[in-house]
């Protein structure tokens, strides 16, 4: 019969396991709570740890798994029945590094012990996003951007260090738990620490003088709830040329009057959604002579998300960013890079192209590249002053989508402005503090307005990349080769 201590454990455990499932559904994706995003993952480890290894690992891959399910649930376009299996391999990663915990720590103890939870969460999220589809997102670093003294430390390693601490968080409160007197914490000591250099890192460089930067006054287009987001509805077949001439000539109407609008308040730069122009590929002359009469008539720069649709039936289409001078020429063409899985759309080359104007160097990337931190730092080390994101998103990934791509800002040590056709548009500075949003669920049709420093200066993590990625990988590997030595040592002796 089991005693009143065992039950009393048991009931314990499952408490754990339950809350912690509970705040794993809030601890990230489109329900994010910043509380429970460092609150959960001290539950979970801590039911690790008084659970034998064998059943904690499942019961966690359990909870990972209906965490993932419920997390990003309707962001990722995909029926529930798949989605549920890829919440459940997702879940199986995620349990990972508490099993590695659970077994590498308590014979490392200390400070080395605490570190083997962060170590794992980070390699584990940094393997992720080189062979995920969908990049870094779900990386924790996101859900932090609200708490931006933290936030700044992604300019010096990315959003890994970041992530590293809230799950370090979690390692070094274990000693809370095991005895009621108090006793010396090395672990939290050293966590505390470390946060606290990176709160007063956040709060130099959040707070700290700068000299007076030249600002540009920008403009960012939404899409109106006047126009479809496919220009070709209505038109009753592919070959009616004229109807979707006329439709297209009728979006370039909205758009060039939300233009004039913007030029007319002061604007010097005007940003276009993704897909703004949308055209058949006959079509393009007249679109690109339209917008070269505009900027020269008007005096400003415009940086144009276009769609391309090809003649033949079933050829991928082209979303691309063409920018235009005030002098009327097309500077550059940018395709984006990165399609989402299953978008039509070609593949570009992955270079970010730059213009020097009168205020600043610009640089552009298109939506859903934002999600790969390797085309912000590329527009770091060339020198861009401003990145420009014409986007375009649904309900379900706003204002999450937009918010992650405030990081490549800080990462990048550049201004930002986001033009979102559906979801968040958003200017920011290059310390993540944020000029202006509009969401255009809330506001259709709406025109952002900022002025954007014009200052860009390569970070540390702009130059040297991933490396704190790459220093938790091999403090994972030296952790867990140095728990296996102890084991080999206490069955020697």
């Amino acid at each position: 019969m089991p005693s009143l201590k065992t039950l009393s454990s048991g009931r314990m455990r499952w408490a754990l396991l339950a809350l912690g499932t509970l705040a794993l559904c809030f601890s990230n994706g489109v329900h994010a709570n910043v509380f429970a995003a460092w609150v959960a993952p001290a539950l979970m480890l801590r039911f690790v740890m008084i659970s034998p290894p064998r059943s904690g690992f499942a019961a966690t891959a359990v909870a990972c798994g209906v965490a993932s399910f419920v997390t990003f649930r309707g962001a990722i376009p995909m029926p529930d029945a798949e989605y549920a299996v890829t919440s459940a391999i997702s879940g199986l990663f995620g349990a990972l590094p508490y099993l590695l915990h659970r077994l590498a720590s308590p014979r490392l103890g200390g400070v080395p012990g605490s570190l083997v939870f962060p170590a794992a969460n980070v390699t584990l999220l940094y393997v992720v996003s080189l062979g995920s589809p969908f990049g870094t997102w779900a990386n924790d670093a996101y859900i932090e951007l609200d708490f931006l003294l933290l936030s700044e430390l992604a300019s010096v390693t990315g959003v890994w260090g970041v992530a590293f601490l809230v799950a370090w968080f979690a390692s070094a409160v274990q000693g809370l738990f095991e005895s009621r007197a108090p006793r010396a914490n090395p672990a939290l000591a050293a966590f505390g620490g470390c946060l606290l250099l990176a709160l007063g890192y956040g709060a130099w460089a959040r707070y700290a003088p700068a000299p007076a930067r030249q600002t540009v006054r920008v403009a960012a287009l939404s899409n109106p709830s006047t126009l479809s987001d496919l220009f070709f509805e209505g038109c009753p077949s592919r070959e009616d040329i004229t109807c979707r001439a006329k439709n297209s000539r009728t979006r370039l109407d909205v758009l060039f009057a939300m233009s004039k609008t913007a030029a007319q308040n002061g604007t010097r730069l005007i940003v276009w959604y993704e897909g703004a122009a949308q055209y058949d590929e006959e079509f393009e002359p007249e679109f690109v002579t339209r917008a070269q009469d505009f900027t020269r008539h008007h005096d400003v720069h415009l940086v144009a998300g276009a769609l391309q649709v090809p003649r033949e039936p079933g050829a991928l289409m082209t979303n691309k960013a063409m920018v235009f001078t005030p002098e009327g020429h097309l500077a550059f063409e940018y395709v984006k890079s990165i399609p989402v899985p299953g978008e039509p759309i070609v593949a570009g080359k992955g270079d970010v192209q730059t213009l020097d104007t009168p205020y600043g160097r610009l640089g552009v990337i298109i939506c859903f590249d934002a999600d790969f931190p390797a085309l912000g730092r590329q527009a770091s080390l060339r020198g861009v002053d401003l990145l420009l994101v014409p986007a375009n998103d649904w309900r379900a990934i706003t204002p999450l989508h937009g918010e992650m791509a405030v990081f490549r800002a800080i990462e990048g040590g550049f201004s930002l402005v986001r033009a979102a056709s559906n979801g968040l548009s958003v200017a920011t500075d290059a310390r993540g503090v944020r000029l202006g949003s509009n969401d255009s669920f809330a506001s259709p049709g709406a025109i952002l307005y900022a002025d954007a420093p014009m200052a860009g200066q390569a970070t540390i993590y702009a130059r040297y990349g991933d490396f704190f990625a790459y220093l938790c990988a091999l403090a994972l590997a030296a952790l867990t080769v140095s728990a296996i030595v102890s084991i080999f040592r206490r069955r020697a002796t």
